[in-house]
């Protein structure tokens, strides 16, 4: 027997699970995926009649897409992947030509064969042991079993889930697969210790679960010790199992009150589904078929909880997502998108966009509704903590930390520079505070962060910016700040910390902007600060930049070496990166240039490079797919150091990249040189 075995031994659990009945949802929706058939049915028989056009195509593969999605949420997963087939084939961007649209043909039969027959086994259908599902309502852990049996039995009559285990490895055990919205919590069932760790594991880990607290002796001592640990509610031993369940059924009532979701998908079928599984748990859904209608649900149902489809025609999930974090009413909606691919490039765009969660289609019924009821419950606990700073009205410290981080991670990520920025005003009124946090957020934008700093002072992560970009963009606050009521009298400081050079996190990057700071403070008025090694100012370097407009290829290579310890750049356009290079501030060891580039091609970007004695020890290594023995030789006449043609195996350009930086034979003046796990 396991360890994990072991812990579920002690454990006693019931609960009702037959909440949705998705043969009945499966009827009412055939009709829907039938009609989504015939519309492949339609463009393959126009294929095989030569009258077929690229749209009507696209248009058959957006509803191949749709009955993917919807069948293996159904349990048909040999018509999921035939569907995956179609949309593949259908989305092509060349029309199908009659052999062609004959074989597709036959997968439309196979798929119309496999949906002919009832829903005899729907997907992930309830079991008797609903510990291993994800949907526990209460957890109780008491060391007392016939007393955690007999509060399991209470919550049972009240239709709720419910299980019990006596020790606090057996709750862990179970945690670790389920996320329960209550814990009812023994203190006797361990020492001081175990029992205060165990609680500071349910605050950091599941800010979702509510916790009650069975003590000894509650006076008000005791009270306030378990609130600080965390508890919502404290009760004396002995608690009889109806008042156990009484203050359960008070936190569930509050926790749960008015929960809605917001759905928006263009498919009927997974609409009708999704509303199915969520109204079964007591939410209240509105479904809308298009983006166009978004904003007027959000202000007409206040939801809880968005729930976005990736791929929709007209606006797609990405772009609304964006937009909605760009819009303060909604700036901390909780949004889940559902996509029909787990593509870590399409996953990496959605959390870029501001996205808390994704789930992936088809949808697994009862992950879908723990996810997603999970999700408001976090987002309720987070609330009720107070992550707004009262004196700026701007984010909490720990919740800007928390923020920033994130952003240095996507810039990391995605080869873009960063700057962490610390101000502090003298003196540092509240109003003067609230004042200069408003000029700051609205210098700023949506890919930007702005919040509190400790000792009453504020803080922001300019994403994509340069130190010298955003010591210009802070001055410029500043001066505002000048003419602004409340601030005119105070006198500002800032000290400003650049990623990767200065550090890859807030920790690292706070220490050095801190550094700054204290620079900033030595001035005679107003002081703006980067920070600077030694005190001598020094050069922004970069292991690798990468010149490449191929999103899908650039963000690979970016994460296969920023994942070696590389620090990198990457830009875009080739214009832009003679600019860049030409600044005497910035140096990279190897520059990764695509030759067919927008703004100015690779051949001309090399050829200003080295007419403009822009090389010295960087070397340049050309990337294209035309690798014709002419290009070749005029890159390396120019001082290419080497040329790697499209497609290549990303080992072989690692080795390649490793080969470059040791040829440059320079670390930059005291820059790291890094270390790559092979």
């Amino acid at each position: 027997m396991t360890p994990g075995e072991a812990d579920r031994s002690d454990l006693h659990a019931t609960g009702d699970w037959g909440a949705v009945d998705l043969s009945a949802v499966w009827e009412a929706s055939r009709g829907v995926l039938r009609e989504q058939v015939l519309v492949i049915e339609r463009a393959v028989v126009a294929g095989i009649e030569r009258r077929l056009d690229l749209e009507e195509q696209r248009e058959a593969g957006r509803e191949a897409h749709k009955l993917a999605g919807s069948l293996g949420t159904f349990g048909f997963e040999d018509g999921s992947l035939l569907a995956r087939s179609l949309e593949l084939v259908l989305m092509s961007t060349e029309v199908l030509d009659p052999a062609g649209a004959l074989a597709v043909s036959g997968l439309v039969v196979e798929l119309q064969d496999g949906m002919a027959g009832p829903l005899s086994a729907p997907p992930n259908a309830p079991t008797a042991d609903p510990i291993s599902k994800g949907r526990l309502a209460l957890l109780v852990v008491d060391a007392d079993a016939h007393q955690g049996r007999r509060v399991v039995e209470v919550a049972s009559g009240q239709a709720m889930r419910a299980a019990s285990v006596v020790t606090l490895d057996a709750a862990r055990a179970v945690i670790a697969t389920n996320a329960p919205t209550v814990v009812v919590l023994d203190v006797a069932v361990g020492g001081d210790d175990d029992v205060s760790a165990f609680l500071d594991e349910l605050v950091r880990d599941l800010p979702g679960t509510a916790t009650v607290v069975i003590v000894g002796r509650a006076g008000v001592g005791e009270r306030v010790e378990m609130g600080r640990l965390g508890a919502q509610a404290v009760l004396q031993r002995p608690a009889a199992p109806d008042v156990v369940v009484d203050a359960v059924s008070r936190i569930l009532a509050r926790w749960d009150a008015r929960s809605t979701v917001l759905v928006v998908d263009d498919d009927p079928t997974l609409l009708v589904l999704v509303g199915e599984l969520l109204r079964a748990e007591g939410v209240a859904v509105e479904t809308i078929d298009d983006g166009d209608r978004l904003w007027a649900s959000l202000e007409a149902f206040k939801p809880d909880l968005l729930l976005l489809d990736n791929d929709m025609p007209g606006f797609d999930g990405i772009s609304l997502c964006r937009a909605i974090r760009g819009d303060d009413r909604w700036v901390r909606l909780p949004v889940v998108f559902l996509s029909g691919t787990d593509s870590p490039g399409v996953v990496g765009e959605m959390f870029a966009a501001g996205a808390d969660d994704y789930i992936a289609k088809p949808v697994s019924p009862d992950d879908f509704v723990s996810r997603v009821t999970n999700r408001i419950r976090r987002s309720r606990a987070q609330a009720a903590r107070s992550d707004v700073d009262p004196a700026t009205g701007l984010p909490s410290a720990s919740s800007f930390i928390e923020n920033a981080n994130r952003l240095l991670r996507l810039a990391r990520r995605d080869g873009r520079p960063a700057v962490l920025a610390i101000v502090e005003l003298d003196p540092p009124s509240p109003s003067a505070l609230a004042t200069f946090g408003r000029l700051l957020r609205q210098a700023t934008t949506t890919a930007d962060s702005v919040g509190a700093w400790s000792g009453g002072r504020l803080a922001a992560v300019l994403h994509g910016t340069t130190a010298a970009e955003g010591e210009s963009r802070l001055r410029r606050v500043v001066g505002a700040a000048r003419g602004a009521t409340g601030v005119a009298a105070a006198r500002v400081s800032v000290g400003l910390a650049a990623c990767p050079e200065d550090g890859r996190d807030v920790r690292a990057l706070g220490a050095a902007a801190e550094t700054a700071l204290g620079r900033a403070l030595q001035a005679t008025g107003d002081a703006v600060e980067a920070y600077e090694t030694l005190g001598q100012a020094r050069a922004v370097l970069v292991d690798v930049l990468l010149v490449d407009d191929d999103e899908a290829l650039g963000t690979l290579v970016v994460h296969a070496l920023s994942g070696r310890g590389f620090s990198v750049r990457w830009l875009r356009d080739g214009a832009e990166a003679v600019e860049l290079l030409d600044d005497p501030g910035f140096r990279a060891r190897v520059v990764l240039l695509d030759v067919a580039l927008p703004g100015l091609d690779g051949l001309s970007v090399l050829r200003h490079l080295a007419h403009a004695g822009r090389l010295g020890p960087t070397r340049v290594v050309m990337l294209t797919v035309r690798a014709n023995e002419g290009e070749v030789l005029e890159a390396l006449d120019l001082g290419a150091f080497d040329h790697v043609a499209k497609p290549f195996s990303l080992s072989v350009l690692m080795h390649r990249v490793r080969r470059a930086i040791e040829a440059s034979g320079d670390d930059g003046g005291g820059g790291r040189r890094p270390h790559d796990p092979r």
